[in-house]
């Protein structure tokens, strides 16, 4: 199936405004960019709150159920959250009655993941406790997302589903098909990812399991779903985390591919982007219905 007029335009638009030079270009964060205020959000009581140090908005629909979500927002572990993602965060919240925790995580050059990760699997621990929580992330969030569900160990509740969007898997992009891809990514330039990368894994290696979860255990993981596009860089491991996670005792992965799509294609204001979101609300309202 093609991708809609929109999405093609969307396509068009990043190449013509040259996004791909400037995305995510690692001189921007050289000191860490401060995080804007939650815009209008209709349909969501807002309530910020703190957790070890960190700023947390709560996101409350109008009828709740006792059901929760913990969203981590990408951002290639340096840039602030954005508009599109506190709008997928509030629909999540009004769609699926659950309440969405939202932690604002510290970031490069400020953090790196050995400050980042503890925290934040002590956060998932904590809202877990209050009742069936899914752990949602995209992007680098993805990537800190399934970090922290290999943390969690046999005495921990655990999510009751996880939604990864378009994941960092694998620190190292050494995948060689990601070569073939990198060309016809009109938003993610694969040579700034590598640099913010490595300055995410200090002290550790880029490889290292912690902060390359393609890398780490991936057995007794629970549901687990990922939402990969075929014009991002990042799907070549999405596919291979798929594959690597077929047989493994205690997990239910589900890869869907976004034909066309580019990196984080839900969040965008494209037909396939609220197509999608529907479709992570709906697994969001189907567990423990």
């Amino acid at each position: 199936m093609s991708s809609s007029l929109t999405s093609r335009a969307v396509v068009g638009l990043l190449r013509v405004a040259g996004a791909k030079k400037r995305q995510f270009e690692p001189s921007r964060f050289l000191a860490e960019v401060t995080n804007p205020a939650p815009p209008r959000l209709p349909g969501v009581t807002v309530r910020r709150e703190e957790f070890e140090g960190w700023t947390v908005y709560r996101l409350t629909p109008a009828n709740p159920r006792p059901h929760y979500a913990v969203y981590i927002h990408g951002g290639a572990w340096a840039a602030p959250i954005t508009r599109q993602h506190w709008r997928l965060a509030a629909r999540i919240a009004g769609e699926s009655g659950r309440e969405v925790v939202l932690p604002l995580y510290p970031r490069l050059p400020t953090a790196t993941h050995a400050d980042v990760l503890p925290v934040m699997l002590r956060l998932s621990q904590h809202v877990q406790k209050q009742g069936p929580t899914a752990l949602i992330g995209d992007s680098a969030g993805g990537n800190i997302a399934l970090s922290v569900l290999q943390a969690l160990t046999s005495e921990d509740r655990g999510p009751d589903i996880t939604v990864l969007i378009s994941p960092a898997l694998d620190l190292t992009f050494t995948n060689p098909k990601i070569a073939d891809i990198a060309p016809h990514d009109p938003l993610l330039n694969l040579e700034h990812i590598r640099v913010l990368a490595a300055r995410w894994a200090v002290p550790a290696d880029p490889s290292h399991p912690q902060t390359s979860p393609l890398s780490g255990h991936l057995d007794h993981l629970g549901l687990v779903h990922v939402y990969a596009g075929t014009r991002d860089v990042l799907f070549p491991d999405a596919v291979l985390l798929r594959d690597r996670a077929e047989k493994m005792a205690g997990t239910d992965l589900h890869l869907h591919i976004g034909e066309g799509m580019i990196h984080d294609w839900p969040i965008m204001p494209t037909p396939e982007g609220r197509r999608t979101v529907g479709e992570v609300i709906a697994l969001l309202r189907g567990v423990h219905a």
